[in-house]
């Protein structure tokens, strides 16, 4: 969003509108995500994944190729879909049609190929070559088709292994078993929700599942992703160039530290590596709140916009009255109707006033950083040199 929003004929420059794209998104995985459920059991895991990545690559290059934020959005939406259908299903496939031993190392390794825009269609188009040579789940198949399909896949999978082949399919047909079962004490098919949660464990699953979910969102991991460039650029931050290289300090450990549970997954166990995680988790939250915290405590004071230089220019309204009213840089900034404006190499005082609507965050819409007055700097999130925004 750094670079996107200054592309003028994209007309970005609202936050809403920044908003609706960055949001747009993962709202169309969640109605994605619900129709792959079905779709996957009727059609096939490894159908509806290659129509994912088809999906995925078309709004990969819509978004390259857009040229206004209307196209861009139809581009979003398109990823939305994708990563929904693939969210729900490849997870499951990998499950479904791995060896056992490497099973949790291959569903780790799912959140590896997250990249930006264009880019996005690149590991789409790697994962639909490779899944015309893969073959179809075989749970799946035993469900679908039939015990011996079933059986020739896990040859393919197991390298002909009687023991690994002969578990398998025994685990496969308890399963299929037991959910007949299910279905035929719930007096037929039935709605597939009662099933669920008239079924003790399955709702002890679902609930759990959700749980997680949930509160993964509510610890607001994804906003920090997606407003890396944001919140480094409120730090103190100014060059895009050096925020851009920050955020991709921050993804690259995210990317590394994905192949970690590679080596201790099948050792230490899911539950062990998801307390870490949560530890993890809580320790760089609290830093970072923290270090907000500090930031607003030695952020640059505003002054009185009277005593401002050429004040008697001043238009007495009710935008200029809102942004007066913050004390300091941190809080006049996190309203998004008004900006920071002080002189070149000042930081420790200047004034809280409004911006536009629309258009640049660098110039005030009145005072010493209006129009033509405004400096390269002169308007801008954080002073630089407050002492805690390493922390972040």
């Amino acid at each position: 969003m750094l670079y996107v929003k200054k592309d003028t004929p994209m007309k970005l420059d609202t936050n809403l509108w920044q908003e609706i794209v960055v949001s747009i998104t993962p709202g169309f995985a969640g109605i994605g995500s619900l129709v792959a459920g079905v779709a996957s059991d009727r059609f096939g895991r490894k159908k509806m994944i290659v129509l994912s990545t088809i999906i995925f690559s078309i709004g990969a290059i819509i978004c390259g190729a857009a040229f206004d934020r209307y196209i861009l959005l139809v581009g979003r939406i398109f990823l939305g879909l994708a990563i929904g259908f693939a969210s729900m299903i490849v997870p499951l496939y990998v499950s479904e049609a791995s060896p056992a031993n490497i099973r949790g190392q291959l569903v780790t390794g799912f959140q590896v190929f997250l990249l930006m825009f264009g880019f996005a269609a690149v590991p789409a188009i790697i994962q639909f070559i490779g899944f015309l040579f893969l073959p179809e789940s075989p749970r799946w198949l035993y469900e679908n088709v039939g015990e011996a399909e079933s059986e020739e896949v896990l040859k393919k999978i197991y390298n002909n292994d009687s023991a690994w082949i002969e578990y398998e399919i025994e685990e496969i047909k308890q399963s299929h078993e037991a959910q007949v079962k299910a279905i035929a004490e719930n007096g037929g098919n039935g709605f597939v929700l009662g099933r669920i949660l008239t079924t003790p464990h399955i709702r002890k699953a679902l609930l759990l599942g959700c749980a997680l979910q949930m509160f993964q969102q509510l610890s607001g991991i994804n906003t920090i992703m997606y407003y890396t460039g944001t919140i480094i650029k409120s730090a103190g931050v100014k060059d895009d160039q050096t925020t851009i290289w920050i955020s991709v300090g921050t993804s690259g450990v995210n990317f590394l530290c994905t192949f970690l549970p590679f080596l201790i997954i099948e050792k230490a166990g899911r539950r062990m590596i998801l307390l870490a995680s949560m530890f993890g988790l809580i320790i760089a939250l609290c830093l970072m709140g923290g270090a907000f915290l500090a930031i607003n405590k030695d952020s640059a004071k505003t002054e009185s916009i009277w005593l401002m230089p050429n004040s008697n220019t001043l238009k007495n309204t009710s935008e200029l009255e809102h942004c007066s009213k913050f004390s300091n840089c941190d809080f006049c900034v996190t309203d998004d109707s008004c900006g920071f404006c002080a002189k070149t190499n000042q930081h420790s005082i200047g004034f809280c006033l409004p911006l536009p609507k629309e258009g640049s965050n660098i110039n005030s819409t009145q005072g010493i950083c209006a129009g033509n007055n405004a400096t390269k700097d002169g308007m801008h999130y954080l002073p630089n040199g407050t002492e805690y925004e390493w922390v972040i």
